[in-house]
């Protein structure tokens, strides 16, 4: 049993250095590793496409829902003989942070302010909301959304004092 070990062992580490068994076998090898590695780069790349293409028509028909929404309340407005008119300047805070504490709610605004954005603080009850812009106009306020969302912080929302 020992020698027929030591024979096996003896076989393997002569083999392994073989001419023969590298071209024929570990080459086969690493060309078909790297037709797999192609071939997932290239599945990833049509998932990433088609990602792509289902994000922008989610984009288009939610601002199109919203768009909706937005016309259907001033045709209601319109409709009660009330002549619709934007929010009063300021109306619609765009809040990228909230925070109990006022000294780190000011911490924030500064870093935002420092950013080129028109920061500020809405205190509501205990909370202390940091604004990166303000707008007057909702429609306004939903494209100022989403380029914050996409630059600055994706979890912004938008706050409407009343």
């Amino acid at each position: 049993m020992k020698k027929l070990l030591i024979l096996l062992i003896i076989a393997t580490l002569s083999l392994s250095g073989c001419k023969f068994i590298h071209e024929k076998i570990l080459k086969k090898g690493k060309a078909n590793l790297k037709e797999q590695v192609d071939s997932l780069e290239q599945q990833l790349a049509d998932k990433e496409q088609e990602y792509e293409v289902t994000l922008a028509q989610v984009k288009r028909e939610s601002q199109a829902a919203v768009d909706s929404i937005i016309m259907y309340y001033e045709n209601q407005m319109k409709g009660k003989g009330k002549n619709y008119a934007p929010a009063a300047s300021g109306t619609f805070y765009l809040i990228v942070g909230s925070f109990k504490t006022p000294s780190y709610a000011e911490s924030y605004s500064a870093k935002i302010a420092g950013m080129g954005y028109k920061s500020q603080i809405v205190r509501v009850g205990h909370w202390n909301l940091v604004s990166a812009e303000s707008y007057s106009d909702l429609r306004e306020a939903l494209k100022g959304l989403e380029i914050i969302r996409e630059n600055l912080v994706f979890t912004s929302w938008i706050y409407v004092q009343r």
